[in-house]
């Protein structure tokens, strides 16, 4: 099986986690083994990983066209391979667990979170967006707690934001959404940063309290019985991840993606000549 997550690790990029020096080896091996697991079960979800630096734009094009059909699973915004990766890998599976998987995107609505179906009643914003919310918040607050429960990995895993991305209905800030959907005035992480993280926190602080023992472990058998399915999807065996391990990390080629995720190549972006 070809696929881009080992792509990926046979042309290593440098990472601002520096994860290649501060990660051993064989936590270097585990988290590639935690990704093999964690591509298995997307596919046994009937879902296709997307690895590509670019990942994350083609989601966002999927999500401007509203495309119910739509299978893709952006991982990954940068060049970071381990610590950031694997925690991409781990808020997914959260939002799989949390969702519809027989659906795109889990279910959420392309829509979301900062718009409502156009034949939602008005004042009916908030109800309609709690849900997904909280999905958000444990899909946040979890990584960590899901990849040491079903990978062994106790060594810090990171997302992209410092925040779950919510959609407060109250404030006045707006952007554009799918077709099918309206725009919700709402509190915003940049312009009203002090009450979204209220906002924010107030409920990540109730959403603690689902991830029990008991909790946990039904995540870890649902998440198996996908990663047993998406094997045997599997037409060939993965290579052995001490292999893609020793790979050392390096500069991307002048023509190549730059390794910041713009989508722009290297030699128009980072890889651009200081100009003294």
């Amino acid at each position: 099986m070809k696929s881009g997550l080992i792509e990926a690790f046979m042309a290593p990029l440098p990472c601002t986690c520096l994860c290649h020096g501060v990660l051993t080896i064989d936590q270097r091996a585990e988290g590639i083994r935690a990704l093999f697991r964690f591509d298995d079960a997307m596919r046994g979800w009937g879902y296709a990983p997307l690895y590509d630096l670019k990942a994350h734009i083609l989601f966002r094009e999927a999500q401007a066209k509203n495309d119910p059909t739509y299978r893709g699973v952006a991982v990954r915004d940068s060049s970071c391979l381990f610590q950031r990766l694997v925690g991409f890998a781990a808020h997914e599976t959260l939002h799989a667990l949390n969702g519809d998987t027989t659906k795109a995107n889990y279910g959420i609505p392309f829509g979301l979170p900062y718009g409502v179906p156009e034949d939602l009643p008005e004042g009916d914003e908030a109800a309609f967006l709690d849900p997904f919310n909280r999905a958000e918040a444990r899909a946040w607050l979890g990584p960590g707690i899901l990849a040491t429960a079903l990978w062994g990995i106790t060594w810090d895993v990171r997302t992209a934001r410092d925040v779950g991305t919510y959609g407060f209905p109250g404030g006045n800030a707006i952007v554009p959404v799918a077709p099918g959907f309206r725009a919700v005035p709402h509190w915003d992480n940049v312009h009203h940063r002090t009450t979204y993280l209220q906002l924010a926190r107030k409920l990540e602080r109730e959403e603690e309290s689902w991830f029990s023992e008991a909790q946990i472990g039904e995540l870890v058998a649902r998440f198996e019985e996908a990663e047993a399915r998406g094997a045997k999807l599997r037409k060939s065996p993965w290579p052995h991840p001490m292999e893609l391990a020793r790979k050392a990390p390096k500069l991307p080629g002048r023509n190549d993606d730059c390794l910041c995720g713009s989508g722009v190549k290297y030699k128009k972006c980072h890889g651009k000549p200081e100009v003294t």
